[in-house]
């Protein structure tokens, strides 16, 4: 696998302005990207343009300081802003979460301020070709001509040359990996880690629980739902939530408060994630949790077609499954327990590798940070 590192006709630049109003708390995947990023670089390098709820968070951060420039509402028209005075300053900004909104954001920027937006730096997890991407196509023309367009797949990055992104480069999602690499552990548990949604697969452990309850098996599973947060759940959702809550599976465990980061990973600790996600969503997006798994010597088991699915057969770190149903997530349940030792080895063995490629610092040196 090959992965971008900086190149001598790269511009070295000393901080960068990161744009996410909606970076609020520490959950989801826009506090651990900054930290990360933040992580590889000297004091004050990333200046976070962020919702005021995250500053004392973002305080705490190495390599970070808060922007606290107006209007600080986080949503998306202090976004625009942002990203209008940056074309027009010729400031070196990225876009944590970017889209077509984004981009033509910054084409209008450009031709009111006659500033060429060739310091703008767009993170793309998925390729922008939703129905509002492709309505704002035409408007970004400029950004498409000038900016850089970032991603952590190979496959959006196609996508993105074919929409007519001049300037676009692949990088592994940036990520810090534990403090001590693990070593194989005994099994202790099933784990459906992060947020519980249909396209992870929420249906088919709800279902997998009713029919081990009926069963009488008492295999320990972690799901991250509970009574208490019902109500948060989409109506889909919530459907399955009430189905797996009332099942009556004895080795069910579910959360009444959603973890802390420190609390989340500890989780991987002997674990067999459960990750039969949607293949039509997940097919080029790269998965947080399946790498928090796999950097935690956590096996798992995906949906052939899927990001997650080629890092666990690239490792042999688990297993795939081609049919998102009950009896294939069984089947391969039932395998990797009964081998349980030889997948928790190549998952740490695993570990090793992608801590190195999804290293921070790759993305700094992309970025052109002055991280010496």
């Amino acid at each position: 696998m090959v992965f971008v590192i900086k190149t001598d006709n790269q511009i070295s630049i000393n901080s960068l302005l990161v744009i996410e109003p909606n970076l609020r708390t520490s959950s989801g995947h826009y506090a651990d990207f900054v930290k990360a990023l933040g992580s590889r670089l000297p004091a004050d390098s990333l200046e976070v343009f962020a919702h005021p709820d995250a500053d004392v968070m973002l305080e705490e951060m190495h390599g970070v300081r808060v922007c606290k420039s107006s209007p600080r509402t986080g949503d998306m028209f202090s976004e625009w802003l942002t990203i209008n005075s940056s074309v027009s300053k010729e400031q070196s900004f990225l876009i944590l979460t970017a889209d077509n909104r984004h981009a033509a954001a910054a084409s209008f920027a450009s031709r009111f301020s006659g500033k060429n937006p060739v310091s703008a730096n767009f993170f793309f997890h998925r390729a922008p070709t939703t129905w509002r991407d492709n309505l704002l196509q035409p408007l970004t023309a400029i950004t498409r001509e000038y900016s850089q367009a970032i991603t952590s797949t190979e496959m959006v990055a196609d996508s993105l040359k074919a929409l007519g992104w001049r300037r676009v480069e692949y990088v592994p999602y940036p990520v810090l990996p534990p403090d001590l690499l693990p070593d194989p552990r005994l099994f202790s548990h099933l784990l459906m880690a992060g947020a519980a949604r249909l396209n992870k697969g929420l249906d088919l452990v709800a279902d997998l629980a009713s029919k081990w309850a009926g069963e009488g098996r008492n295999i320990p599973l972690l799901v991250q739902v509970s009574k208490k947060h019902r109500s948060r759940h989409g109506r889909r959702e919530s459907q399955y939530v009430e189905k797996l809550l009332s099942s009556g599976y004895i080795g069910l465990h579910t959360d009444e408060i959603s973890p802390c980061r420190a609390d989340y990973l500890e989780r991987f600790k002997g674990a067999l994630v459960l990750a039969p996600y949607e293949r039509e969503q997940f097919s080029s997006q790269v998965s947080g949790v399946i790498l928090d798994a796999l950097l935690n010597g956590a096996p798992v088991i995906a949906t052939k077609g899927t990001w997650s699915a080629i890092q666990v057969q690239r490792f042999g770190a688990g297993i795939t499954i081609a049919e998102r149903s009950i009896s294939a997530l069984e089947i391969a349940i039932d395998t990797i327990l009964a081998d349980w030792s030889s997948y928790s080895q190549r998952a740490c063995e695993a570990s090793k590798t992608l801590a190195l490629e999804h290293d921070p610092i790759n993305l700094a040196n992309l970025l052109g940070l002055n991280n010496e």
